[in-house]
């Protein structure tokens, strides 16, 4: 009997150790898995993290791209309407000189500029021969035009004059001078522009 015991009881143990062993491999086994899983959640966590993060990087540099384009093409459009309306207006204010100026044409004062302007051109041109341009409706004062002058000279009409002055060439000098009233509005336009604030930037 006792040897029967003494046998149950080393099966005991014996299973008991191994149950215990079981116990701690599958302890352990549990521990590695629970690890794992928390290291993967983290990692998924950390990952889904980067990717949210860059995915919102990548629409919020979209939309800010999209903005700043749109803005830029608001602005163009702006700026472009802002130069409809300064052409306009600087339009309007040069046609309105332009009238004037032809209004001046027709007075009894303006011969008198005429030949002034006539004048300073053969001060320039001294003893060569030269050209003279007026416009077709002036050149009833040709031979007053001709008088100012130290050498012979030739008035033509040129088309390009549609206010009124004149405009010298000579050949030998190769020089121009003009004295167009078109000119000197034309060179009146670039200092209004300037001088009256309306340069759009």
């Amino acid at each position: 009997m006792e040897i029967n015991m003494n046998n149950d009881n080393k099966a005991g143990n014996f299973l008991n150790a191994i149950n215990k062993y079981n116990e701690e491999e599958r302890a352990k086994i549990v521990s590695e898995i629970e690890t794992k899983k928390a290291d993967a959640v983290k990692n998924a966590e950390a990952k889904g993290r980067a990717d949210a993060d860059k995915y919102v990087k990548k629409h919020l540099s979209a939309k800010k791209s999209e903005i700043t384009g749109e803005y830029a093409v608001k602005n163009l459009e702006a700026q472009g309407e802002l130069f409809k309306k300064r052409d306009d207006m600087v339009s309007e204010i040069f046609k309105r000189a332009s009238d004037k100026l032809n209004d001046f044409t027709a007075s009894p004062q303006y011969k008198d500029k005429l030949i002034s302007y006539a004048k300073e051109i053969a001060d320039i041109f001294k003893e060569n021969s030269c050209t003279v341009y007026v416009k077709k409706d002036d050149l009833k004062y040709e031979n007053d035009i001709k008088a100012v002058f130290n050498s012979e000279i030739e008035v033509e009409s040129d088309i390009e004059i549609r206010i009124g002055g004149l405009r010298g060439f000579c050949k030998k000098l190769q020089l121009v001078a003009d004295n167009t009233l078109d000119s000197k509005l034309e060179n009146q336009k670039n200092w209004f522009i300037e001088n009256a604030d309306l340069k759009i930037s």
